[in-house]
């Protein structure tokens, strides 16, 4: 007998030795494949971005847009279609086309991409820094002298224009598919105050962690309210396109936000904020800076407990300690069970469960910029501004500890206090 049980462990053990390796070569081949996709679609972006500045320069040149007249005095020339250009960029070369203009009587050359350039500058970052630092349109042009020449030519209206093409990137951005399945989202409601706007910007966001552990913007919709029809838009927004499976949400404890949830992605498990759990909790009882700290400390136990079945034995501990506060223990039991479900998944993931910040926290620097920039007073300029600096500071947010778990946890893989019970196997929706 005790034979046979030896055989089946080594069985088992064989069998999940070969599962992972199984999946670790199909994340390798996976992830090939999508670090090529991401780098062509970062310099399709970058090629499309410098396609735009260079005929926006030729208007500017030129003295007016397309099919527009002017006086013969001021005719400048017309447009003459455009010459094939490769320039090098930080990830590579890409083709460019360079406007031309003929029959005018001063030659037109480019003073952003120069003939004899090779390399582009990053002007297409450097005018929202300037921007979000508390330039005005009208203080482009003296900047633009001092990044590229006396003779820049890239005026007020062009540069204005250059920031509607933002908006436009972040429609087409918010139109694009999405992986069908995330180990994690976080969702939460950020507000950002916009210069001198007299009200702040409200925006209702999600992020996701894919199956390599990387955090990956999915959706930043303006919203007033965190109602529930708002968070069922945005929802609804990441199934059509494309999203089928979620296996956490992560968020704050407003009804709506999981009203909504459980409509879309039925499927999904659910992990309340601590840190805004404690501080509600602590907000419930009177004033008096020793008993305050004292029921932190007992918050602080649970939050720290190495097990669910430890974590319930210090909720118990609670209760009974504070049972005078009846008000404080309603509201640590009331989300107890969904205070507690990152337990069911892996233990070096923990950290990074047990509160939303990971929705919020990367706002906080474009919050800081755009709140420096007083000149700002528009809401959908500041919307523009904060999607075009989000996503050049996506391109270093850090990836979960262990970011191979997260893609056991979308294959499948099932664990009890933070180990593993069941191997990853088959797409839990069967993909």
């Amino acid at each position: 007998m005790k034979d046979y049980v030896k055989r089946q462990a080594r069985s088992r053990a064989k069998s999940g030795r070969q599962a992972g390796k199984a999946m670790r070569r199909r994340c390798s081949q996976e992830r090939v494949s999508a670090l090529g996709l991401l780098e062509a679609k970062a310099m399709e972006g970058a090629r499309k971005s410098i396609n735009i500045a260079l005929q926006l320069e030729r208007d500017e040149f030129l003295g007016r847009d397309r099919h527009e007249r002017v006086a013969e005095k001021e005719y400048r020339g017309h447009r003459n279609g455009y010459a094939p250009r490769t320039i090098g960029l930080g990830g590579g070369q890409v083709d460019v086309r360079m406007p031309k203009v003929a029959r005018g009587p001063d030659l037109f050359t480019s003073k952003l991409l120069p003939p004899y350039m090779r390399t582009a500058p990053s002007v297409l970052e450097t005018l929202p820094q300037l921007y979000l630092n508390g330039m005005s349109g009208g203080d482009f042009r003296e900047s633009l002298k001092v990044v590229f020449g006396e003779h820049a030519v890239l005026s007020d209206s062009s540069v204005a224009r250059l920031r509607a093409h933002w908006i436009q990137d972040y429609e087409l951005w918010s139109q694009e598919p999405l992986d069908s399945s995330y180990a994690y989202i976080y969702a939460d409601g950020v507000h950002i105050k916009v210069g001198a706007a007299p009200n702040d910007l409200a925006l209702l966001v999600v992020i996701g962690v894919d199956w390599e552990g990387r955090k990956r913007l999915l959706a930043m919709l303006p919203g007033g309210r965190e109602n529930y029809g708002n968070w069922l838009d945005t929802f609804r927004q990441l199934a059509g396109r494309g999203v089928v499976w979620v296996g956490l949400v992560i968020a704050d404890g407003i009804p709506s936000l999981w009203r909504a949830v459980r409509e879309v992605f039925p499927l999904a498990r659910n992990q309340r904020d601590w840190m805004h759990k404690i501080r509600n909790v602590l907000d419930k009882l009177p004033g008096g800076q020793r008993l305050h700290d004292r029921a932190y400390n007992s918050l602080l136990r649970i939050y720290n407990a190495t097990s669910k079945e430890e974590a319930l034995r210090l909720f118990e501990e609670f209760a009974r300690k504070y049972q005078d506060y009846k008000t404080a223990v309603d509201c640590l039991f009331h989300d107890r069970d969904v205070l507690v479900t990152y337990f069911d998944f892996p233990r070096e993931h923990w950290i990074h469960l047990k509160t939303s910040n990971p929705a919020e926290s990367p706002f906080n620097p474009v919050k800081e910029r755009v709140r420096k920039a007083k000149r700002i007073v528009l809401e959908t300029s500041a919307f523009g501004l904060v999607y075009h600096l989000l996503m050049k500071r996506q391109r270093r947010w850090k990836r979960l500890n262990a970011p191979a778990l997260a893609g056991h946890v979308v294959y499948g893989a099932q664990y009890h206090n933070g180990k593993q019970i069941k191997a990853p196997g088959r797409h839990p929706l069967g993909g």
